[in-house]
This record gives structure tokens, C-alpha cells and sequence, in this order.
């Protein structure tokens, strides 16, 4: 297993998961500031009575416990994965239920939303705080409604992602990511929405063994190996880390680019 923690003040990369478990027991906010990146370990249902902690939302929490043991029985299929996804996406009304649905399934079947072929995207809370609202750039929509975070109320859309042979792993958000905008003249983006407008697929695990990572401060413009989108707070020793985790895992890092070196790059692939 390998997870990135990305909560202020307590960064890091986790990669059991009963220190997991413990991390969510001790302060149930951090389990939606994961990121899992490498999943498939046995159902702890520790995991679900956290979530339940913060949402309460019981019933949706029993009904993806239920799909996802079946999914493991081998009873249900992603087909079943959608249609809990989308129904999980209508009933609950925090944004919060959509990032701890797409972690279980990532951590206790090896996928998330990406992977189902949806992705959430929701109006980045910054902007909103600032008075900026936007129209969602919906592509192919399949459900739009308002969700709530903390104590405000954005704008989410449930899309089809497109199908193409492009992919890049998305490790900066939980299949549910922040749309792009600005505020006066300054940008606010997430590198991997600018890849899924871009008509390219996101997707949460590699399907190749070489991997160049992007990331905010990488200076190079070149690709060699699967492109993965890293969260923009992950520098330094715990980028170290990583890198030796995905070693671990019998992945190798090539190269680490920017993202206008990585549009080029995908713009030229087949």
C-alpha cells in the first residue's frame, strides 16, 4: 500500500494500512486529505465507521461496504461500481461522502472513480471564498448538483471521461479534482483538470513500470515513462520517499517534468 497524507502540518507518505487506520482513529479529518496511490488491502472496517464519523451519512456507507465486499466476491462488477458511484453522487449532499467513496474503493479494490471511466470535478473552494463563482465546464455531464464542504456550498458535475488510448495517472487528487479558473489576474489550477479538458483520460494506476512525475517545481521539458500527476505540496524529503516507495513497488522514476513540458509531451503521443 502507499498513501500520501496531504493535510497542513502533517504531510506525509503512509504505507501500512493499520498506521493508516491509525492516523484516520486519532484525527478522522485527515482521511479526506488522502491520496491512495497504491491500493488492494483487506476491508478494515475501521475505515468505514471514521467516515461515518464525519458525514453520517450511514446508509450510503453500508451501501458501498455491501458493493464492495461483492465486487470482491466477485458477485458484483464495475458496472455495480458505477451505479453506486452515481447514487452515492445523488444522495449525499457533502463533497466529502465522493472523496471517501473513490479512497475505499481505491484502497480496498486497486481503483477509484478515474477507473470506472467518471471523474468528479467541483468548484475550487479558493476561488468561491474570493466571490468568484464559475460555470463548470461540464464536457460530457452526467449529473450536476451542489455539494458542501466544510461550511460551503459548491458546484459539482459527475462527467464521462473521454475515451482515448491517452492516459496519465492523476496522484494529486482522489478522482474528485478542483476546476481551473482565476482570481483577478492570478491563476488558480490544478494540473490535472488542465489534462482532462485537454481531451486525455485520467486514471489512478499505472500501466507501465516507467514513470515520469510531474511536478511544480521540475525545470525539464522531456518525457520518458507514464506521466503522473504528483500533489503540488509534495517537495522535498517526502518526494525522496516516493520515489524510493515506488521502487519498492517495482516501479522506476525516469524523469520529472513541468506542466507545459508534459502538454507537449502528450500532444505528441499516439
Amino acid at each position: 500500500m502507499l498513501a500520501y497524507i496531504d493535510y497542513p502540518g502533517s504531510r506525509e507518505i503512509v504505507t501500512n494500512p493499520l498506521e493508516l487506520i491509525n492516523r484516520y482513529r486519532s484525527f478522522p479529518g485527515t482521511l479526506v486529505s488522502t491520496i491512495v496511490m497504491i491500493g488492494g488491502v483487506d476491508v478494515n472496517e475501521d475505515y468505514f465507521k471514521v467516515w461515518a464519523s464525519l458525514t453520517g451519512n450511514r446508509q450510503l456507507i453500508e451501501d458501498t461496504y455491501s458493493e464492495i465486499w461483492s465486487y470482491i466476491k466477485g458477485v458484483a462488477n464495475d458496472k455495480d461500481l458505477i451505479s453506486l458511484v452515481m447514487r452515492i453522487y445523488e444522495k449525499s449532499g457533502e463533497l466529502i461522502d465522493l472523496v471517501a467513496l473513490s479512497n475505499a474503493l481505491k484502497l480496498f479494490l486497486g481503483l477509484n472513480i478515474y477507473d470506472l471511466g467518471l471523474a468528479v470535478i467541483y468548484e475550487n473552494p479558493l476561488m468561491v471564498l474570493n466571490g468568484v463563482r464559475m460555470e463548470l465546464r461540464t464536457g460530457r455531464a452526467l449529473l450536476t448538483k451542489r455539494h458542501r464542504t466544510e461550511d460551503i456550498e459548491l458546484s459539482t458535475v459527475l462527467v464521462l471521461q473521454p475515451e482515448t488510448n491517452r492516459q496519465v495517472v492523476d496522484w494529486g487528487n482522489p478522482g474528485v479534482l478542483p476546476a481551473s479558473g482565476t482570481i483577478g489576474d492570478e491563476a488558480v489550477s490544478d494540473p490535472a483538470f488542465t489534462i482532462l479538458t485537454s481531451g486525455i483520460k485520467l486514471i489512478s494506476k499505472p500501466t507501465s513500470t516507467k514513470l515520469t512525475l510531474l511536478t511544480q517545481s521540475a525545470q525539464t521539458g522531456g518525457c520518458d515513462g507514464q506521466l503522473v500527476v504528483l500533489p503540488l505540496t509534495l517537495t522535498g524529503s517526502l518526494m525522496s520517499k516516493l520515489q524510493g516507495e515506488l521502487m519498492n513497488h517495482g516501479l522506476t522514476v525516469t524523469m520529472q517534468v513541468n506542466l507545459t513540458g508534459a502538454l507537449e509531451c502528450l500532444t505528441n503521443s499516439p
